[in-house]
């Protein structure tokens, strides 16, 4: 699922740089959990209204499409792994990796 990038590719690089993880709820498919517990009400709103599409992302994955977005990708998570942070879907590195690539 590639989402339209005007809308979702700024979200996951700000909640990326403020350091937040995301998953799927384990009990309940159309709720997300994040860490940290309470997020800054601006990226609170804009991850309400954009559930569904990062809910999809996690749970399906990103399939970057385009040579620059898989260079992209690539490029950032592989930094991120040199530095020793986690890059798991839901990651904030993988965060900002997604929302990146899909500019």
């Amino acid at each position: 699922m590639n989402p339209n990038p005007r809308e979702l590719a700024p979200l996951l690089v700000d909640l990326g740089r403020a350091g937040i993880e995301l998953a799927p709820h384990p009990t309940d498919a159309s709720r997300l959990r994040h860490r940290p517990a309470h997020l800054p009400p601006d990226l609170s709103a804009r991850l309400r209204l954009h559930r569904a599409a990062v809910l999809g992302l996690l749970v399906n994955g990103y399939a970057p499409t385009g040579d620059e977005a898989v260079y992209i990708l690539g490029e950032r998570l592989g930094i991120a792994d040199g530095l020793g942070m986690p890059t798991h879907p839901g990651s904030a590195a993988w965060l900002v990796a997604v929302g990146e690539s899909i500019q």
